[in-house]
């Protein structure tokens, strides 16, 4: 038996399996997933590119006490 799934099916069960993965998490599992998505969008980055997004998204202030000693 083969089933055919139309595109709004497949992007609603996935919707679906999110909420349930998300509402089977606490808090500290949520900051984790987090850290971790936003450890991975950021691997790529370069010096500057990070810098200007600090400085676009905050400020200059925010930049320098985000430096390393």
């Amino acid at each position: 038996m083969t089933m055919t799934i139309n595109p709004s099916d497949l992007q609603a069960l996935k919707e679906n399996y999110v909420e349930h993965i998300i509402d089977g998490m606490d808090m500290n599992d949520l900051i984790c997933m987090c850290r971790d998505l936003m450890y991975d969008a950021y691997k790529d980055y370069t010096w500057d590119e990070v810098t200007e997004e600090i400085k676009d998204l905050y400020d200059e202030e925010t930049l320098i006490g985000l430096l390393p000693e």
